[in-house]
């Protein structure tokens, strides 16, 4: 009995978790409402937009109900002329495939590691990582589309210098960590207790693995913590009372942001709402199954468990993701870290 409470706990934080990520972004966008109208358009002029980000003609277009996101944390911005990904250059360090149903009120999210070794169309096998560096939102795009059945409707990147950016316009976040940290390979460290940072520090720390017992998938996890701090500085510090800070913040994620071309202001808007309406109690959030790392062509990867995941992505569409996930214990625990 206590250790079936115990299970509920861990799967209510992880939605929590997950849904406080989001709406980190979600804040962003609906708070625009209170702004200016004049201001509003200069943040929806500041988001990027990929032509063809979307692969055309795509079989799988129509092939489920309900509203795909393919969410992406890009360790490259690029330039005004090149954009935020450039060829052999642009990494993915977050993958997410958000999942709205129609005609539900719930929402779901999907962590895909960078380092799952994947089948990518017209490359062979590789990291999924790699799609995203060799052929951009669209390559990436169809890799994941094809891995998982899942057709991709929009496609949303931020690019981590703007991550930057965002937390010291919120003048930095502060982790309560439950153990220390530490990797031996760069010298970072930090202690159990708290720890205050600002931007350039909460990059690394979102970023690192080497010192992680469980590389890639406790990255995930850490990247989630950090995400649901940053959530709840934003909305302990009353950012609408105070236009200025707001203004920073708001103009920071919209320099930071690029979606496909087909996501126009209304379409952002509709989604941020959408899962601001949505609630932690209706926010599911798993990663997918892995087996043991692998060593591939001298390169450290993970396998992905097929016999887990393709009922994962069916369950996803049936809206029974949270069933399956309790089955197979895929929740996330977000009170480990390290």
């Amino acid at each position: 009995m206590g250790e079936s409470r115990s299970r509920h706990r861990r799967r209510h934080r992880a939605r929590s978790v997950a849904l406080s990520a989001l709406a980190a972004v979600v804040v962003l966008v609906a708070a625009t409402g209170g702004v200016a109208l004049w201001r509003t358009e200069t943040y929806d002029d500041n988001i990027e937009r990929i032509v063809g980000a979307l692969p055309s003609n795509r079989a799988s277009a129509e092939a489920d109900p309900g509203e795909n996101w393919l969410l992406v944390g890009s360790d490259l911005r690029g330039d005004a002329t090149v954009g935020k990904w450039r060829s052999g250059e642009s990494g993915s360090d977050v993958i997410i495939l958000l999942h709205m149903p129609e005609d539900s009120e719930r929402a779901f999210a999907v962590s895909f590691p960078r380092d799952a070794w994947v089948e990518v169309p017209g490359h062979g096998k590789a990291k999924i990582n790699d799609a995203y560096r060799q052929g951009g939102p669209r390559l990436l795009v169809r890799t994941v589309e094809e891995l998982s059945g899942v057709a991709i409707d929009h496609f949303a990147a931020l690019d981590f210098h703007g991550f930057e950016r965002m937390v010291d316009a919120l003048g930095g976040v502060t982790l309560d960590l439950p153990h220390a940290i530490h990797d031996p390979t760069n010298g970072w460290h930090w202690p159990a207790g708290e720890n205050h940072m600002d931007g350039e520090e909460a990059l690394r720390f979102v970023r690192e693995r080497k010192g992680l017992s469980g590389s890639d998938i406790d990255r995930v996890e850490r990247q989630q913590v950090f995400l649901n701090a940053m959530a709840e500085k934003a909305a302990e510090s009353d950012l609408a009372s105070d236009p200025q800070r707001l203004d920073r913040l708001l103009t920071a994620a919209s320099e930071s942001m690029a979606v496909d071309d087909q996501a126009d202001a209304a379409t952002l808007r509709a989604a941020a709402l959408r899962l601001l309406d949505t609630g932690p109690e209706r926010m599911t959030f798993a990663t997918l199954a892995v087996t043991e790392p692998a060593w591939i062509d001298g390169r450290n990867v993970l396998r992905l468990d097929e016999s887990v995941n393709d009922g994962l992505f069916e369950a996803l569409e049936e809206d029974r993701l949270q069933a399956y996930i309790d089955k197979h214990g895929l929740a996330n625990d977000a009170e480990r870290l390290g």
